[in-house]
């Protein structure tokens, strides 16, 4: 029968996809994906090598043609161009672009927006005890990073659900497998996106306010300020990675300490196991599926060599299910894991997750206000999934509480 593919469209993957990715792990670590025309990783220590090699490129263009590669760079027009996105581009370009963002994203500045979103978490919360029954993703999940991350840039709160549209487009496009018809929806998205974002740009550098907005448009790298291009890129990719992978975790979670009642129960009765059960929940089902990379020298490994040029997909997923790092129980939830920290969820190296500080902290204000003002808090009808493969996430949680 020969060895397990990579399979995205088989029944079941949507909801569950670690049942997979254990055939694949078992059927050997790294192997070549027919479907990809490239290499795909799903042990643990296979990605965390990947991650921190300084050796491979996040840029397509250094990748050697192949149906997918070809395919690739005909969606991206007939020129190729360079990266300018932080999580497409390498060294040097990516450090200055990195020294740019970070300064709103260390611990210590999320630390001072917790006072803030909490009073955000209460508010929605006051809004939702009132009913006896509420979405989680729609009510509350999704709307919490949404108005955090407006006020951070500065874009009028009332944007926030054409945002909620243009960053479900762009996650979609990410996928792995995608028609050409969904891509040029999403691809039109990502056009109005733009052009909102380039517009915004334009008068913070006309009137500058005190946001990070304008903090970013008159931000001056050492070599000079962001292009406009530039500019764009990271505001979109902050968008992006400030909506989605926060709604996500909040909803996967949930969803998770519904199918694992004892674990619930466990949090609870114990709120401070919060911040542990959210390292679990990254661990467990977290956003981030997979990551690109190309081999840019012939890379040895095992039986294998990944030549120069091949693609590489790291599956973060695979990763943080793989029992030789996580032990016989890899496939349950431990809100307890002693180690669930070492999942490799906001990736390694130079890409380690600029906003994971800020993720966490989100997830970990809003999850224990649901488990404390909604103790008796229990599923109202069936979960439903997104169908996206690369930033895998719930897309309804109907929920129900009160007597």
């Amino acid at each position: 029968m020969g060895d397990p593919q990579f399979d995205p469209f088989e029944p079941g993957f949507d909801a569950w996809p670690y049942d997979q990715y254990r055939r694949l792990r078992e059927a050997g670590t790294v192997q070549w994906s027919e479907l990809l025309c490239g290499w795909l990783l799903t042990g643990y220590d296979d990605v965390t090598r990947i991650l921190r090699d300084k050796t491979v490129s996040s840029d397509l263009n250094k990748a050697k043609p192949s149906a997918v590669v070809d395919l690739l760079r005909s969606r991206g027009g007939d020129e190729p161009s360079e990266p300018t996105s932080l999580v497409l581009t390498d060294e040097p370009a990516h450090g200055r672009l990195r020294k740019a963002l970070a300064a709103p994203f260390t611990a210590r500045s999320i630390e001072r927006l917790r006072r803030s979103i909490a009073a955000r978490v209460d508010d929605h919360l006051d809004r939702l005890v009132a009913l006896d029954r509420f979405e989680l993703i729609d009510d509350f999940a999704y709307p919490l990073p949404v108005e955090v991350f407006c006020e951070m840039l500065g874009i009028p709160a009332e944007a926030g659900a054409q945002f909620r549209r243009w960053t479900a487009a762009v996650a979609r496009s990410l996928d792995l497998v995608i028609s050409e018809e969904d891509y040029d929806a999403c691809m039109a998205e990502l056009d109005e996106m733009e052009a909102y974002l380039t517009t915004l740009a334009d008068q913070r550098r006309a009137e500058p306010t005190d946001d990070l907005l304008s903090a970013l448009v008159h931000t001056d790298t050492g070599e000079g300020p962001l292009t406009p291009d530039e500019l764009v890129a990271q505001l979109m990719t902050l968008y992006v990675a400030g909506h989605e992978p926060t709604t996500a975790l909040i909803g996967n979670g949930m969803a998770a300490l519904f199918q694992h009642p004892d674990q619930l129960a466990r949090l609870q009765a114990a709120p401070s196991l919060v911040p542990a059960a959210v390292q679990e929940f990254l661990r467990y089902d977290g956003p981030n599926q997979f990551v690109r990379r190309i081999a840019i020298e012939p890379l040895a490994w095992g039986e294998h060599t990944i030549d120069a040029g091949d693609v590489i997909y790291v599956g973060v997923g695979a990763a943080n299910h793989d029992p030789a790092q996580w032990g016989a129980d890899a496939d349950a939830l431990r809100i307890d894991r002693p180690d669930a920290a070492q999942h490799v969820q906001f990736g390694g190296g130079i890409h380690h997750c600029l906003g994971h500080h800020l993720a966490r902290a989100q997830a970990e204000v809003a999850l224990t206000a649901l488990l404390t003002r909604l103790p008796d808090l229990r599923p109202d009808g069936d979960v439903t999934w997104s169908g996206r493969m690369t930033l895998r996430s719930v897309a309804h949680v109907p929920l129900a509480f009160g007597p």
